[in-house]
Order: C-alpha cells, then sequence, then structure tokens
C-alpha cells in the first residue's frame, strides 16, 4: 500500500508485527523526514535514519556502560511473553540503578531490533514506584476502596504525568479506566495495578512534546478523550453520509498494556477512500518533530484530511 506523495514529508512504514488478526489494526510509522521522501509498497522492515542513529547511540552507551542485569535475564526478557516480562521488569527495578535500567533496555533493543521495548522499559521504575505510591495514597491501608472515592485521585495522578493541567478527565474516561480495571464498585489492588499499566504509558505519552499540546487543544478537538476501537468506528460510521474519506479519529488502544511494546501508542482510525474503516498505529519521530507541528504532520497525510468527532457510549473494551 503506498502512502507517500512526490511531496510528502510524512514517511508512513508499515511494520509486519501487526495486521487484522491482532486487535484489528495495522503498524505504521509516521515520522518526518525532512523533505525526503520514501515511496513504501506493501511491507518494508528498514529502520528511519532517526533509528539507525538511536541503534549506533545504544550500542556505543551498552559496551561504555556496565550492565548489572544478568545476561540470563535479559534473554528471558527478550524471549517472553508479557506476563513474563513484566515479572521480570518488577524483578530488576527492585536491585538496578536508573543507569542500569538504561542499559538494560538498550540490551533487549539490540537483541530484539524494537526500540518500543527499550522506552517500555525505560519508564518501568518510575511507573511501578509511582503506581505505588498512588495506591497507597488512595487506599489508605485498606485492601479495598470504593471506586467512587478514588477517581478524584486518579485524575489527579494523570494531570501530573501528562502534564497537563488545563484538561480534567471526564465521566466516560473514568468509566473505560474502570472497565479496564475489571472492577466493579469496589477495587483492589490487582484492579488498580491493571488500570494503571495501561493509563501510565498513556499519560506519559501526552506529555510529549507535539503531544501534549494536542491533548490539550480544545478546538478544535484532536483528541476526545480515552475510547475504544467500537467508539470509534461508531462514531464514523454514523457520520458516513455527511463525511469524507480522510475523516480520521485519534485514539489509545485499549488492549496495550505496560510493558506491551506499544502501550501508550496513539492509534489512527480513519475512513479510507474505499469508505472501508481502517486501523494504523503510530509511531511518532519526536527527534525529527522540528519543522512543523503534529496537527499539520497528521494533516499532510494524503490519507487523513479532517478530524471526525467521537459518539461516547459504554461499549466492550477492544
Amino acid at each position: 500500500m503506498k502512502m507517500g506523495s512526490e511531496n510528502q514529508s510524512v514517511r508512513v512504514q508499515t511494520d509486519p508485527r501487526f495486521g487484522r488478526q491482532h486487535d484489528g489494526f495495522n503498524s505504521h510509522r509516521l515520522s518526518t523526514n525532512q523533505g525526503k521522501v520514501d515511496n513504501l509498497q506493501g511491507t518494508n522492515n528498514t529502520p528511519s535514519e532517526s533509528e539507525r542513529f538511536q541503534a549506533k547511540h545504544s550500542a556505543s552507551k551498552v559496551e561504555s556502560t556496565r550492565n548489572q542485569v544478568p545476561d540470563f535475564i535479559i534473554f528471558k526478557y527478550c524471549l517472553g511473553d508479557i506476563n513474563e516480562r513484566s515479572k521480570l521488569l518488577k524483578e530488576v527495578t527492585t536491585f538496578a540503578t536508573d543507569e542500569e535500567m538504561i542499559s538494560f533496555g538498550q540490551q533487549v533493543f539490540l537483541y530484539t531490533g524494537c526500540l518500543h521495548q527499550w522506552y517500555q522499559i525505560s519508564i518501568a521504575k518510575r511507573l511501578l514506584m509511582e503506581g505505588s505510591d498512588a495506591w497507597n495514597l488512595i487506599s489508605k491501608g485498606n485492601s479495598y476502596v470504593r471506586w467512587e472515592n478514588a477517581v478524584l485521585e486518579i485524575g489527579e495522578q494523570f494531570k501530573r504525568i501528562s502534564r497537563c493541567c488545563t484538561r480534567h478527565l471526564v465521566e466516560q474516561d473514568f468509566e473505560l479506566l474502570r472497565r479496564l480495571a475489571g472492577c466493579q464498585e469496589y477495587m483492589s489492588r490487582e484492579n488498580f495495578d491493571k488500570m494503571w499499566c495501561w493509563l501510565y504509558p498513556v499519560a506519559f505519552t501526552l506529555s510529549r512534546e507535539g503531544i501534549n499540546a494536542m491533548w490539550g487543544c480544545m478546538s478544535p478537538l484532536w483528541i476526545e478523550g480515552l475510547i475504544t476501537k467500537e467508539e470509534a468506528e461508531t462514531s464514523l460510521k454514523s457520520a458516513r453520509v455527511s463525511q469524507q474519506p480522510g475523516t480520521f479519529i485519534l485514539r489509545f488502544p485499549t488492549s496495550r498494556s505496560w510493558p506491551h511494546p506499544d502501550a501508550g501508542s496513539l492509534i489512527v482510525t480513519y475512513i479510507g477512500d474505499d469508505l472501508l474503516l481502517y486501523h494504523r498505529l503510530l509511531s511518532l519521530d519526536y527527534r525529527e518533530m522540528r519543522q512543523k507541528s503534529l496537527e499539520e504532520l497528521f494533516l499532510e497525510e494524503p490519507h487523513l484530511t479532517q478530524l471526525g468527532r467521537v459518539t461516547r457510549e459504554y461499549t466492550k473494551l477492544a
């Protein structure tokens, strides 16, 4: 599938790890390329210039940094599933320093070739520590807390991590978080951890320059809230009569929680030229987002022409 154009400054690259058999979306890379355009047809595994630079930089850092994380843990992490990786990270963060965690992430990146693995490892200590502090603050030593009593503090934690004090989570956002936690009236520590492992990477992404401005922008509303795939699809389907191909909605995948490589990533759901709905997972290259705003980069993509509006409803998670 060709996504570029002759004067296009945005490069979209297919990631073969994802397809319709995995959560119903394909993965693409969206990054500025300093005016240089690659016409991409089909699947392409070639790393971008910034990725090659980062790989080289990471390799040199690994060589110059003493890594205290045992090799067998690194290999177990590379070969393990999400649950195994979560257990290993919880173990490693109890003894590894911040520098050693960075080195650990770089080793995993070099072995797997996945830069997103490094990202999830790099936020592990903060995610676990701040999650524990937040639960202690919410629970006050109790094993269970009423969900309605936890909502205010969860909202405050979200604003702190996302570094956005001008926009608050709304009732529908908290309803999604409650369902992610898997609780009803009362929430346990296990419920909280499930919710936190999804929310923290999302809030951390929103703290990044460019994304933060989009989240804080209320007119137009670039990211309408924490929504499911079904809500995005329903909103676009109901508007097909009046909206044209290229209408899109930005969302975060509710099936991707830390330490999944794509936890906290943005997905664009849009109406294609054939009037079918498509889901693209976007990997944003922040290093090169200097010439133009992220909003401009989105609208320069030929398949994305105008923002859609979200119909909020209670649906199953996806």
